[in-house]
């Protein structure tokens, strides 16, 4: 019987301890921005709690840029690879601390301009790792002039 609750609470620590390894990054903000030349862009970020107002995330988060087929629309895929000039996707474990992604697919389920949208992505990293979720992200209204 001891051994039984040993190896239920080992099977206890194992499951937590991956899950906090791998948050789930399904809240999050979306908002006007530019791209790097100065044309328009969509940014997204993905956290692991509703941002409840706030701008900037205060723990690790995930950043993922679109300025490439605009405007979005329910159903729009959007591929992030080595060569192409579609956006960016990052991990970040704090603002300024953020790791780019070999590629990236974002799936565009449903979208709102001014409301925001829902969907899934899939990030890959150089170092083999993959990270799959969901999102649903609000939109924050702001006043962007690029050019």
């Amino acid at each position: 019987m001891r051994l039984i609750r040993f190896i239920f609470l080992i099977s206890i620590l194992v499951l937590n301890a991956a899950a906090d390894d791998n948050p789930a990054f399904s809240h999050g903000t979306m908002q006007a921005s530019c791209a790097p030349w100065d044309g328009a862009a969509v940014v997204l970020t993905f956290t692991t709690k509703p941002l409840e107002g706030k701008r900037a995330p205060d723990g690790p988060f995930l950043t993922m840029g679109v300025w490439k087929d605009l405007p979005l629309h329910s159903g729009q895929v959007v591929k992030i690879t080595p060569g192409t000039s579609n956006g960016f996707a990052s991990r970040c474990k704090k603002e300024g601390d953020c790791e780019a992604v070999q590629s990236a697919e974002i799936t565009f389920d449903t979208y709102k301009e001014g409301t925001g949208a829902t969907g899934h992505y899939e990030l890959h990293f150089k170092n083999g790792e993959t990270l799959i979720g969901t999102f649903d992200v609000k939109w924050i209204a702001t006043r962007v002039i690029c050019g």
